[in-house]
């Protein structure tokens, strides 16, 4: 952000955690959330409507979390950096055009197991 004078950035607080049974409350109260891009991780933080900067860990086999990260950046949902550029990410970030993430209907696909099944 920038400070009331327009001209110097203001101080970033920033919060990192190893390990925390529950993210919700600090979620809530980010104006921006830098997560790795884990499916779990990535749906909180678009579910509470947060704009949402994911950092790819661009050394995995298979990797369906760049997967992920790239379709929903291409939808609009967020933003994803590898982390060789999370600084520029970050300094950049603007969330402003970010598209609100509408979770679908998972109804019709438990009534197609339901019935699969049956």
């Amino acid at each position: 952000g920038r400070s009331d004078r327009g001209l110097e950035p203001e101080p970033l607080e920033v919060r990192v955690f190893d390990f925390a049974p529950s993210l919700a409350d600090e979620m809530l109260a980010a104006d921006l959330v830098v997560s790795h891009a884990g499916s779990g991780s990535v749906f909180e933080a678009l579910g509470m409507r947060k704009p949402l900067l994911v950092v790819v860990n661009d050394a995995l086999m298979d990797n369906h979390q760049a997967e992920l990260a790239e379709e929903l950046g291409k939808r609009g949902h967020l933003r994803w950096c590898e982390s060789g550029g999370l600084a520029d990410a970050i300094a950049t970030f603007d969330p402003r055009g970010l598209t609100p993430y509408e979770p679908g209907d998972p109804s019709g696909i438990a009534r197609a197991l339901d019935d699969a099944l049956a």
